[in-house]
């Protein structure tokens, strides 16, 4: 598995700097720069802080590692637990506060538009 690479993807999604992330994780810059460079091998522990930092579900980012020779490693009860627990995440419907700030978002960007009035329209 390739953490390295999951981490760097995962950042890049949420579109944050890496000072960024390792203050939301509580870790050193240069060392979250080690651990993206694949030169620190980091616990599972601080993979999973580096996990809730970017809030991303664990599996997610576990997914996002995996490379095709570890599929040699991995049996096929580990397989179907990491689906279950995809599925389970995906399944879940959103907070109401989590929508509401996705809507208030989509209607902000909107209403900054500039628009050309119609003819009947007064300026």
């Amino acid at each position: 598995m390739k953490y390295a690479k999951a981490v760097r993807i995962a950042r890049s999604i949420a579109d944050i700097s890496q000072t960024e992330l390792a203050d939301r994780a509580g870790l050193d810059r240069s060392y979250l720069s080690l651990i993206e460079g694949g030169r620190r091998k980091p616990t599972m522990e601080t993979l999973q802080t580096i996990s809730n930092a970017l809030e991303m579900p664990f599996p997610l980012l576990t997914l996002l590692a995996v490379e095709k020779q570890d599929s040699k490693n991995i049996n096929e009860e580990q397989v179907m637990g990491l689906a279950k627990q995809l599925t389970r995440l995906l399944l879940e419907t959103p907070k109401t506060d989590d929508f509401q700030k996705s809507t208030d978002k989509a209607s902000s960007g909107k209403s900054k538009r500039s628009r050309t009035p119609s003819r009947h329209e007064t300026v």
